[in-house]
């Protein structure tokens, strides 16, 4: 199922969610613009922490970022119910055991993936690493796209090209240096693996954190492309977050209230 409409559910969006054992949200568009949680998305939080986990493809910040955003707006939520597609990717790159990483991220993730025990270089590369890099360099991308035509394994956090930011800005995604790096080498030649949405693993951590399967859970996302095409594939509800946020929940907040 789809919610598109501002300020209306249909009875039987309204039937499911009554339904619901658990929701799946998504963050950035979602929950919050640029890191700020929205109000009605935070008043919905609260009174759903239970039975509510984050499955984000953010790969800028840490689980820990996320936990403290949630404690200051006063939202118990533990950290096994934040489930972020970078923090995934780096755990994915310490299961390969690579002698050489090129990890490109902010500061932050590089000292998560050190943390982790990734051995990160610039030479000899044979794994990289793609997270939503706000420093990305000619010299980065130069560095990765010989690695991956030298034959390196390329870890993708997100597919995702944009999210929205304050004032409906677009803000460049991990996706957008993806299609630079495939515009350096033919990506269908290198080993690739996406770890975000649409993929399933984020949804697989989220119902796992929360205890409950696909057909019991609801994920609400604001892209189509990810959001909800990934949560579809898996046989579960979904509600797109139209026309805004704040408009959504609000009338998710209004119609539980009365049902």
């Amino acid at each position: 199922m789809a919610y598109r409409e501002p300020g209306l559910l249909s009875p039987e969006n309204l039937k499911t969610l009554e339904q619901a054992q658990g929701y799946l949200v998504d963050w950035d568009g979602c929950c919050a613009v640029e890191n700020q949680l929205v109000p009605s998305a935070m008043a919905f939080l609260k009174a759903n922490h239970a039975c509510c986990a984050i499955v984000s493809n953010n790969s800028s910040n840490t689980v820990d970022d996320f936990a403290e955003i949630l404690a200051r707006s006063g939202i118990p939520m533990s950290k096994d119910q934040i489930i972020l597609a970078g923090v995934e990717s780096l755990i994915r790159a310490a299961e390969i055991e690579s002698e050489s990483v090129l990890v490109l991220g902010d500061t932050r993730m590089r000292g998560l993936a050190r943390n982790l025990g990734l051995p990160l270089a610039r030479e000899n590369i044979d794994l990289v690493v793609l997270l939503r890099d706000t420093r990305m360099t000619y010299n980065r991308l130069e560095l990765a796209a010989n690695a991956l035509a030298n034959g390196a394994r390329l870890i993708v956090a997100n597919p995702d090209l944009t999210h929205p930011g304050v004032d409906g800005r677009l803000k460049p995604e991990t996706g957008a240096l993806l299609a630079a790096l495939g515009a350096c080498v033919d990506l269908a030649s290198v080993d690739m693996e996406i770890i975000g949405k649409p993929g399933r693993h984020l949804f697989d951590k989220g119902c796992a954190a929360i205890g409950a399967a696909y057909e019991d859970v609801v994920m609400f996302g604001d892209n189509p492309a990810t959001d909800i095409s990934g949560a579809d594939a898996l046989g579960m509800n979904s509600l797109l977050v139209s026309p805004s946020p704040a408009i959504f929940f609000e009338s998710i907040l209004d119609a539980t209230k009365t049902a």
